[in-house]
């Protein structure tokens, strides 16, 4: 950046800069379509790290003008303003052909590059974290399947009698006497049919003649 100094900041360069502005001054750049205020608040923002010795140490990489580095699944990137040492070692172990992003690169720079034998080790614990999970999944579904046949199958009986309702059958309560209307009508006696065996026919009926008085002497 400081390259850029008296050329002109580029826009990623300015956004760092309004970042950084307003982190350690709590208050935003007056004019940001004004070249000259980046650089005073260029300035201004060296002169607080410098007081509070907070300046962040130089990187030993480089960038090309323009060029910026990105991880995989990260969102931030990199560029000359803000590079790192660890940044820098990280993207060439990635390939050693970006290489080519850099305008210039230590000397002593593929020593200091990360083990490749530290990468694989991370490999295989996600390898062994999904295995483990497939194991627990496949012994899971097994359970479920032999939870299924172990247990009895409950045959539906077929014309089935639906079950007496007790409330519906049980016989209406007859009112008692005292319950009974007054208005209720007396109920006629019905008389008693003779039997036709015990009735006695007119015709055989015997009536009884007189007597005859006796004679007088």
């Amino acid at each position: 950046m400081e390259s850029r100094y008296n050329d002109g900041f580029s826009s990623l360069d300015r956004s760092y800069l309004d970042s950084l502005y307003y982190d350690l001054f709590c208050r935003e750049i007056t004019n940001k379509g004004c070249g000259d205020c980046y650089r005073d608040a260029y300035m201004e923002i060296c002169i607080k790290l410098k007081k509070t010795k907070a300046m962040p140490k130089k990187s030993d990489f480089v960038l090309k003008a323009g060029a910026i580095i990105t991880f995989f699944g990260e969102a931030k990137c990199y560029s000359n303003a803000n590079l790192t040492d660890e940044a820098a070692l990280r993207f060439l172990a990635l390939n050693p052909n970006n290489e080519k992003l850099f305008e210039s690169l230590p000397s002593d720079w593929q020593t200091r590059l990360p083990k490749s034998d530290e990468v694989p080790e991370e490999v295989e614990d996600k390898d062994a974290i999904i295995a483990r999970l497939t194991q627990e999944n496949e012994k899971l579904r097994k359970e479920n399947e032999d939870l299924k046949t172990s247990a009895p199958r409950k045959k539906a009986k077929k014309n089935a009698t639906p079950a007496p309702d007790p409330v519906a059958e049980a016989p209406a309560p007859e009112p008692s006497a005292d319950e009974q209307s007054p208005d209720a009508a007396p109920s006629e006696e019905v008389p008693e049919e003779v039997p036709e065996e015990t009735a006695v026919d007119a015709d055989e009926v015997s009536v009884e003649e007189p007597e005859e008085a006796p004679e007088e002497e």
